[in-house]
């Protein structure tokens, strides 16, 4: 290393030292033997190595400017403290490295750990402490850097804390404000590094690859290549220095860490970021503080004690289960478990262009086979660290795991993990087009975090969100829109509804990906696109997002804004659309119709078919069937009547080059004026003087196609046309041939201009010209629930009219399957009561509701009756607490026909045949209410005799399982909530807009949709604002009172002949064991939902 002469340097600097060929300034020292000091310091206008040694050869208004700079007053005063100290020799990187040498800079780079940590004193001046003492807190003065001293931030400040044995600090004006091992407890504060090793080095304390990794997750640099190469040293590994590298330069660090070491913690980075095994900065191990590495024995009784003992893994009932009946397995599978654990096997990592190979203990999961589980040898304050690994290729890549509880014995595989990010394979880039968002005044307010954008229209208090993720390697897209109610103000920030909903995605994201299409491999379906639909609540518009092939280079995401036909599928809905994809751009998503010859424009291929129609020209629209374009205008004539120049240029048409596709023919050739379109059918086309003429692909032009939606519903678009002075047909040598009745030989009369004709066009289909069509059968269904809903409660309406009470009861009823219900949780009685409770209430006489008093908010407010409240306004629920189940008169049904059903179930090998007619009832029932709006319940009934069989058995319940939860409103505003049904019907009733009257049906009446999960019917959204969301909140209220009592009775508290717990366990198995969710049952393979 070249060191300072601090004699030599001060001498000049006073004008006192004799200057001579022999005068060094700078010395080739060993750092092993020499004693020097050391200064580490932030830069600033610094003096180079170029500048110190030829300072005397300068002029003297050059050495002037030099000695004035901060740098040369920095080197002045560390040769004056180690002159001080009694040092001969200082180190400063500005001017003791050359680095216009690579290979120098290269050297001093890959040395400086061991330069630092052999100085005798390193002097940390800190240029932004004013101060005569060292900061103990966080200052506001230091807001740039966290709130410390900016040295404290900065990447190579790191190594140069902890490898000298004694470090100074100094202020600003170069007083001492301390040193590393008296100041150890606030440094550790503000570094996160343990005092052991502030104040003995990286030797004093056993540190995981993770933790040191952490201590460097808040610091910068100013080269992106630094953040790799200042932690070198710290992990004693040497690279060659690549300036222009980027994050490369991180990922190659990890490899050579993983050459040296078997810490498996440098796997455990956190990141939701899919791909390659290693991180792309030392941010990503920011969590990793605590982390700590465990050596393979202690690594093995962990693991037997925290992943095995505490999942109930090793208990009797989960060992038959997984193991069988063999009571020996389990100790045969711990013991391998040992010895693979202590073999060199599992302490060494090979790198090679395949990927990393590891021996890692892993568990399959059970929402997908190939999704596996890898436990690392490392732990932290909340236990084990674990990755999760999907196929990519031949090698493993992370993922971001499902929360599934474990099911198996971990079980140690070799497996290759990916150490690179190849962009054919993990990377996906996307672009988001909203343009169409704007035309409906709704404008992109950010990102949070940058996968996931909100948009809002504040005037009409509408706001929603679009999520895009990637899970198990399937991406999935998401909409959420913010429901706000008629009677609360838009109050929040978007990024508060952004971050709740990212959360709420965020947990939800395997449900996402689960039920979005997939995507068919074979050619014809290339140009699929699904489509999101979203109605935005007591509104006409419908947020919509449009995506393609996931697997595609340039991946567009479309959002839309369209008006919403009513009567729609709610946002877990997603249809088949089709568009072009590649090719020439269009404005928006196009599909073209009937492809049959192919030419270039502008050396991009165009698809192409004949006129079949006279006079088509560019912009026509009308309808289109089987080749026949019938006309009804065009778009720039209709320009003029919405007041747009069609002389601006962001409308004027795109003129392109014309020529052959791919073919060529010899008797074309030397033909420059000639082009000839290639016909699948082999009638091509040759064009004499072609001209192409496609329709701008720009925002403008998107806009007006946008607008022109409404009107212009379900039409086809001429989007190019072919113009030539001359055409006609040849063969495959490229020889005239005879036209015959051929109707494309008719296209001369088809230009409106002399002697242009127009023999080829495309004709597509706009995707924003595609819109649903409202269901009349499923609106008629709406009409019929409100009309049965007002009689219910009274209210005094015109479709209410002439409906009888019984009816209406009878008609909610089979709506939410409460014949069967009852079987399981007894006599719901919400509907009975709930016209009786209308009738004690002020309802009777309720206010006259406009749709002025809506907008002002005057309609008066009733006192609060939640749903609870209810169950306690009725003579049936005044019962003492201490009164059995037996005694509540709804429960008369199920009590004896559990006694029943429990025997026979019981009697399964005794007398088969009853205990095969009660199951298939219960086959017959669960059919009967998974096609009812009831079908949430089913899993809630399911899982309450699940849980309490486990509870008694001691079988732990994790998952989804552990929490048998009914997802409604506990304290629901009923009253208020009639009230905002009558309101909105007067909305209703004054509105003659037939968009808008669809909208407010499907708002007051609600919507639910029932899709399947895994293999039974689960309620996967009840996006209910009103009636349904009333009716469903009170039926659930009333099943949490009434199905405890259930679950008591049968556990021992009814006068059963069989014991309460054999019966449960029955009940159990059948009830569960339909599908899979109880340990050890596999799914009943003759209940099918439908």
């Amino acid at each position: 290393m070249k060191l300072l002469n601090v004699e030599a340097v001060l001498g000049r600097d006073k004008g006192t030292h004799p200057t001579g060929r022999k005068t060094e300034i700078l010395r080739e020292l060993d750092d092993k033997t020499t004693s020097y000091a050391i200064l580490s310091h932030r830069w600033g206008t610094e003096v180079s190595y170029e500048e110190i040694t030829g300072l005397l050869k300068m002029a003297e208004e050059d050495r002037e400017e030099i000695r004035q700079r901060y740098g040369y007053q920095k080197i002045i005063k560390s040769r004056e403290l180690a002159m001080k100290d009694g040092y001969e020799w200082v180190w400063i990187d500005t001017c003791c490295i050359d680095k216009r040498s690579s290979s120098e800079l290269s050297e001093a780079i890959n040395s400086m750990y061991q330069w630092y940590q052999n100085a005798q004193v390193c002097y940390a001046y800190l240029n932004d402490v004013d101060a005569s003492v060292f900061p103990t807190e966080l200052n506001s003065k230091f807001s740039k850097s966290n709130g410390w001293p900016e040295w404290f931030v900065r990447g190579w400040t790191l190594q140069e804390l902890i490898a000298p044995k004694r470090v100074e600090f100094f202020s600003k004006n170069w007083e001492p404000i301390g040193n590393k091992r008296y100041l150890a407890p606030t440094l550790g504060i503000i570094t996160g590094i343990p005092r052991e090793v502030l104040t003995g080095g990286l030797a004093a304390k056993r540190v995981s690859v993770a933790q040191i990794m952490s201590w460097a997750s808040n610091r910068k640099t100013t080269r992106v290549e630094d953040r790799a190469y200042f932690l070198m040293g710290l992990f004693g590994v040497n690279m060659p220095m690549l300036y222009g590298e980027g994050k490369k330069a991180f990922r190659r660090l990890q490899l050579e860490i993983i050459r040296e070491s078997s810490d498996h913690s440098i796997f455990a980075w956190s990141s939701r970021r899919p791909g390659g095994v290693l991180a792309e900065g030392p941010d990503d191990f920011g969590h990793c503080r605590n982390l700590r590495k465990l050596e393979p024995d202690e690594f093995v009784e962990t693991l037997i004690r925290e992943y095995i003992d505490q999942n109930n893994l090793s208990s009797r009932q989960r060992r038959i289960d997984i193991l069988g009946s063999n009571r020996h397995a389990h100790q045969r599978k711990l013991a391998a478990l040992r010895d693979a654990v202590n073999s060199q096997q599992f302490r060494t990592f090979t790198v090679s262009n395949a990927g990393i190979q590891v021996f890692l203990p892993v568990v399959p999961s059970r929402e997908s086979p190939s999704h596996l589980r890898a436990i690392l040898a490392c732990t932290s304050d909340f236990g084990l660290d674990v990755i999760d690994l999907v196929p990519s290729g031949s090698c493993f890549g992370r993922t971001v795991g499902a929360k599934d509880p474990p099911s198996a014995y971990p079980e140690l595989k070799t497996l290759y993990l990916t150490h690179h990010q190849d962009a054919n394979e993990t990377l996906r880039e996307f672009t988001l087009d909203d343009m169409n968002a704007s035309y409906c005044g709704f404008t992109r307010r950010g990102t949070h975090p940058r996968e996931f954008t909100v948009y809002a229209n504040d005037d009409h208090r509408c706001r929603f969100a679009v999520g895009l993720g990637y899970y198990l390697g399937q991406g999935w897209v998401h909409i959420v829109y913010d429901d706000f109610s008629t009677s609360r103000e838009v109050n929040t920030q978007w990024s508060d509804f952004a971050s709740a909903t990212y959360n709420r995605m965020w947990r939800a994201r395997a449900e996402h990906a689960r039920n979005l299409p997939k995507h068919k491999y074979d050619y014809g379906c290339r140009h699929d696109h699904f489509i999101k639909h979203a109605h935005l609540p007591r509104s006409i518009w419908a947020a919509r997002v449009i995506w393609g092939r996931w697997e595609m280079d340039n991946l567009k995401v479309v959002i839309d804004i369209d008006q919403c036909p009513g009567c729609c599928d709610g946002p877990h809905g997603w249809t088949v659309t089709r568009n072009d994809c590649g090719g020439l751009e269009t404005p928006g998503l196009m599909n073209v119709a009937r492809q049959l010859y192919k030419l270039n424009l502008d050396g991009w291929p165009a698809p192409l078919h004949e006129c079949s129609s006279p006079g088509i020209v560019l912009g026509d629209y009308g309808d289109y069937s089987n080749g026949d374009f019938e006309r009804s205008g065009n778009i720039f004539e209709d320009m003029r009547t919405l007041d747009i120049d069609s002389r601006d240029p962001a409308y004027r048409p795109v003129v392109s080059h014309v020529s052959g596709y791919e073919s060529t023919w010899k008797s074309t050739d030397n033909q420059d004026d000639l082009a000839v379109a290639f016909c699948d059918t082999d009638k091509h086309l040759a064009l004499r003087r072609p001209k192409g003429f496609w329709l701008p692909a720009n925002e403008d032009f998107a806009l007006l196609l946008k607008t022109l939606s409404i009107r212009l519903t379900g039409k086809y678009l001429v989007i190019t046309i072919i113009q030539c002075s001359d055409f006609y047909r040849v063969d495959d040598d490229g020889e005239q041939s005879d036209s015959g009745d051929d109707p494309v030989s008719d296209c001369s009369s088809h230009s409106r201009e002399p002697e242009i004709l127009t023999p080829l066009c495309a004709i597509a289909s706009p995707q924003v010209w595609r819109r649903e069509l409202p269901c009349m059968q499923r609106r008629e269904q709406f009409r019929r629930i409100r009309e049965h809903f007002y009689a219910l409660v009274n209210m005094c309406h015109k479709i209410a009219n002439g409906r009888k009470r019984g009816g209406t009861i009878k008609s909610f009823s089979d709506l939410f399957g409460l014949k069967y219900l009852r079987t399981y949780v007894g006599k719901i009685t919400f509907f009975e009561r709930l016209p009786t409770m209308m009738e004690t209430d002020l309802l009777s006489s309720p206010p006259i509701a406009t749709a002025g008093a809506l907008e002002d908010g005057l309609l008066a407010r009733r006192p609060r009756l939640s749903s609870v409240n209810w169950a306690m306004t009725s003579s049936l629920f005044r019962r003492s607490p201490r009164s059995k189940a037996a005694h509540d008169l709804r429960l008369e049904v199920v009590l004896p026909l559990l006694r029943r059903r429990c025997q026979n179930f019981c009697a399964k090998e005794d007398v088969q045949h009853r205990y095969g007619g009660e199951l298939q009832k219960v086959v017959s029932e669960f059919k009967f209410i998974s096609c009812s709006l009831s079908v949430g319940l089913l899993d809630h009934i399911k899982n309450t005799f699940v849980n309490t069989y486990c509870e008694h058995e001691g079988i732990p319940v994790t998952g989804r399982l552990r929490g048998s939860y009914l997802d409604y409103d506990r304290q629901f505003d009923t009253l208020a909530k009639v009230h905002e049904i009558e309101a909105l019907q007067v909305q209703l009733d004054a509105t003659e807009n037939e968009e808008e009257q669809r909208a407010l049906e499907e708002d007051i009446t609600g919507r639910a949709r029932i899709a399947p999960t895994y293999c039974r019917p689960t309620l996967t959204w009840l996006i209910c604002e009103q009636i349904l969301w009333l009716c469903w909140c009170g039926i659930c209220a009333e099943v949490d009172e009434l199905l405890p009592k259930v679950v008591g009775y049968i556990r021992g508290e009814g006068d059963v002949e069989v014991s309460g717990i054999t019966c449960l366990n029955a009940t159990v198995t059948a009830l569960a064991g339909l599908t899979g969710d109880l340990p050890g049952h596999e799914p009943d393979r003759a209940y099918r939902p439908r």
